[in-house]
């Protein structure tokens, strides 16, 4: 027997059309004859194969007969049901994120999520669309070095476009924005500097809402994101006192001391 469940279809339902196809039509009577079912589940598998277009039904000397339609209709019902399932576990992720939320704060364990490569690593930047609230973050220019400074930059544009405001710790380097204090209120962001040898690991650390979330750069791009208002609220903490360690410097409002140099040889 041809198994045509990637079309929906159960071993009954496969049996029954296969037999109609050597059929020019068919009672439901003959069929259930055919192949050694009640005419009662022949009936009711009929209705099924019509509801998918693979049967017809028709008045032929005054009763119901049946005949099969061409099988190219079997791949579109599979390709139908790939969609379905396809949309139905996109909904499904959504609510699951949704109910992971509604059990962190019941259970206070906090929900993780896994990222491998660049699409799944653009997910955490739309999900930072998605939750809309304010973003902090630890810069790294590895995420540049990764993607490329245009795609890059059309990643973050994605919560500049949503009006979402982002607070920054950027490294001073010569890849680094100089003429920033022009163009950091455009984008929507606060930043802070670093000297680039405070922070060189390959690394973005961020929070958004009560997500935090890690980003590793390398040969492959790895991430996680932690659904926790404890652990998000704490790296924002954390971020605050950072951030005031280092305007607090004395060489402070000098940075960004590499970006400038590397503007005026250009």
């Amino acid at each position: 027997m041809i198994d045509l469940k990637a079309a929906g279809l159960t071993p009954t339902e496969a049996k029954c059309y296969i037999a109609l196809l050597e059929m020019q039509d068919c009672k439901p009577s003959e069929l259930a004859r055919i192949v050694h079912e009640s005419r009662t589940n022949c009936y009711k598998v009929l209705d099924k194969l019509e509801s998918y277009k693979l049967v017809e039904r028709f008045r032929k000397d005054s009763t119901w007969q049946f005949r099969a339609t061409n099988p190219t209709r079997l791949l579109q019902l599979s390709r139908e049901r790939r969609a379905e399932q396809v949309k139905a576990e996109r909904e499904l992720e959504i609510h699951v994120q949704t109910l992971a939320g509604t059990y962190t704060k019941a259970h206070e364990q906090p929900g993780v999520r896994y990222y491998v490569g660049k699409e799944e690593i653009r997910e955490i930047f739309a999900e930072q669309v998605k939750i809309g609230k304010p973003i902090h973050f630890i810069h790294t220019i590895a995420g540049i070095d990764f993607y490329g400074y245009d795609e890059m930059h059309l990643i973050r544009m994605m919560a500049v476009n949503a009006g979402i405001h982002r607070y920054a710790l950027t490294p001073d380097t010569e890849k680094a924005t100089a003429d920033y204090k022009d163009t950091d209120g455009r984008f929507l962001l606060s930043r802070t500097w670093m000297q680039e040898s405070d922070y060189t690991a390959p690394v973005e650390w961020g929070s958004f809402g009560d997500t935090t979330y890690i980003i590793s750069y390398g040969k492959e791009a790895l991430g996680m994101t932690i659904e926790s208002p404890q652990i998000a609220e704490a790296f924002r903490q954390l971020f605050s006192l950072l951030q005031r360690g280092q305007i607090a410097q004395p060489w402070y409002h000098e940075l960004p001391r590499l970006a400038q140099k590397a503007a005026k040889k250009d």
